[in-house]
């Protein structure tokens, strides 16, 4: 058993995730790294975090074909997801808001149980981490005293 929780921060920008890595460690979280989807999805197999925050735009493989992927291994299936993008913005230039739904509706169909828009606070990333880890604790009863 872990002594903190572990979180896999799975995004193609290195310096969002050294910058992710570092308040979430600040936070006391155990934190993994990996650059792009492929990877992502071979680091969350191997070390079974207990959450994973994946951008939807990478190379090798789209977050949303990551968290498919994590959805159909029962190993893997438990693992919440939390998608990380600009993707769900919905001011970006020229799209409608509808656009912005249709792909937060599209990670929360791949599985994401929840959606962060870039940029986000450091506030709203420990936040929103914090609160899926203690809903995960409470649907699988790992938070329950021995």
């Amino acid at each position: 058993m872990r002594s903190k929780p572990r979180i896999l921060v799975v995004d193609d920008d290195r310096s969002l995730v050294r910058l992710a890595e570092r308040v979430l460690q600040d936070e006391d979280f155990d934190v993994l790294t990996a650059f792009d989807g492929r990877e992502g999805l071979e680091r969350a197999r191997e070390e079974k975090p207990d959450l994973i925050i994946l951008d939807v735009v990478m190379p090798k493989m789209d977050g949303y074909e990551v968290c498919r992927h994590l959805q159909r291994d029962p190993n893997t299936a438990c693992i919440p997801v939390i998608f990380f993008s600009v993707k769900g913005e919905v001011d970006e230039i020229g799209k409608p808001p509808v656009i912005a739904l249709k792909e937060q509706t599209k990670a929360f169909h791949a599985g994401a149980l929840d959606f962060l828009i870039k940029p986000v606070t450091a506030e709203e990333l420990v936040n929103r981490t914090k609160a899926l880890l203690r809903l995960s604790k409470l649907i699988t009863g790992s938070g329950e005293k021995q």
